[in-house]
């Protein structure tokens, strides 16, 4: 009888940790996310030659209204550098063609240590790239290719976009 009441306290407690932790996990998200594309890298290989496409479909957004913009960069312990460039263009500011930025992103510190949060051997980071607004309802497209002199750049395991209400 005792094993029995010993085994119902602990199922008690466990469905109460499960319960608060649904809870925080679900709340957390204050951002307001309102679109969010990752690619993930097959074999935590990005080629020079690959061109990775997200096309944002404006009707999810208000117009005129001010979003941030962020690019998500998720690694394996694996890579081998503490920077990553990147060759972004998009559209998002004019109707007739492509801006381009070529930007370089820290990964890791000085004395190597991974930024942004992760676990095990893998570690993910948000960049701010800075406000946008949706003047008008259409596809918008954002392409980015990897600035990096490896051929095949090794370790990086996936690479997105989140816009946010801000």
């Amino acid at each position: 009888m005792e094993n029995l009441i010993r085994r119902n306290r602990k199922n008690k407690v466990l469905i109460t940790i499960c319960t608060i932790l649904f809870f925080v996990a679900t709340s957390c998200n204050k951002r307001g996310d309102v679109y969010s594309h990752f690619y993930e890298l097959k074999d935590a290989q990005w080629s020079q030659n690959d061109t990775l496409y997200f096309q944002i479909d404006s009707t999810l957004f208000s117009l005129n209204k001010a979003y941030e913009l962020s690019l998500e960069i998720t690694n394996n312990v694996s890579y081998s550098y503490q920077n990553i460039w990147l060759f972004i263009e998009s559209d998002l500011t004019s109707d007739s063609g492509f801006v381009k930025i070529e930007k370089e992103f820290l990964l890791a510190d000085e004395f190597g240590k991974w930024q942004g949060s992760g676990f095990g051997t893998l570690y993910q980071i948000s960049f701010p790239l800075g406000e946008i607004r949706f003047p008008a309802k259409r596809n918008y497209n954002i392409r980015m290719i990897q600035g990096m002199r490896d051929e095949n750049l090794k370790g990086i395991e996936k690479i997105g976009i989140q816009i946010s209400e801000k």
